[in-house]
């Protein structure tokens, strides 16, 4: 067991988390209970993740995509107004990392997704804030764009879908991992010499964007790309503080 403060503060020096500049509110969101001994853990906050935190019996949610983002002032209302309502009734805490928790040179998403799928980080792009989120990866052997697509099938469980350069690409030497909705760095991943990406989810404009920079895009989905670092963060919180974690996923086909 260990008081909340003291989680957070940990997490939010493990992750530098004052050092981006973010839309989301970074660590405490909502305060519950003092003490936690029994953390859930999930990509999003929703409706499901918070039920199934409070049939566990958690004490607090470690999440990715929390609550608060931008400068919202009310009103309090809607499906925002039911998921406070049950954090509030059932006095658990909500703790997320947001861009800290993408960005992290170790367990942030971006680098966990690079190792899974067997690639060595050996330089960084994408900067917001002067800090970088994405990880320019390289193997031993470059996968082809067919094996590249399979092993990420495997490691995020569901297709992927590619874009951009498809017709019949060379071997990928360089490939960049942005997850969630890295379609906006299709310049920076060009830029540093990657000639494919791996991102969460794409928007219409992206097929063309990438074919014209001669770029292979992966989408692979937004939530299936950001599982690992809260699960890894709360893995450290785990030896760290003693509690007791566990993962609730809620699969998500975008």
């Amino acid at each position: 067991m260990a008081h909340v403060n003291e989680i957070v503060q940990w997490a939010d020096e493990r992750l530098r988390a004052a050092a981006f500049h973010d839309i989301a509110v970074n660590g405490l969101q909502v305060a519950g209970r003092a003490d936690v001994s029994r953390l859930a853990v999930a990509v999003s906050t929703s409706q499901q993740t918070l039920n199934e935190a409070t049939a566990w019996g958690a004490d607090a949610l470690l999440v990715h995509h929390g609550l608060l983002w931008g400068s919202r002032s009310g009103p309090i209302s809607g499906l925002f107004a039911e998921r406070l309502r049950l954090l509030l009734a059932n006095d658990i805490n909500l703790i997320g990392y947001h861009l800290p928790l993408d960005g992290h040179a170790e367990i942030g998403n971006c680098a966990l997704l690079a190792k899974a799928v067997g690639y060595e980080s050996v330089g960084r792009f994408a900067l917001i804030g002067g800090e970088p989120l994405g990880v320019v990866g390289v193997r031993p052997s470059p996968h082809s764009l067919g094996d590249l697509l399979a092993v990420m099938a495997a490691v995020t469980e569901r297709e992927p879908l590619a874009v951009g350069a498809v017709k019949d690409p060379p071997p990928l030497e360089r490939v960049g991992f942005l997850t969630g909705s890295g379609y906006s760095a299709l310049e920076d991943a060009l830029a540093a010499g990657c000639d494919a990406l791996v991102t969460g989810d794409i928007r219409e404009p992206t097929m063309a964007e990438a074919r014209e920079m001669n770029l292979v895009v992966i989408a692979a989905g937004h939530e299936a790309t950001e599982r690992l670092g809260v699960q890894a963060l709360a893995d450290e919180i785990a030896a760290q503080f003693g509690v007791e974690t566990r993962f609730f996923a809620d699969p998500n086909p975008v």
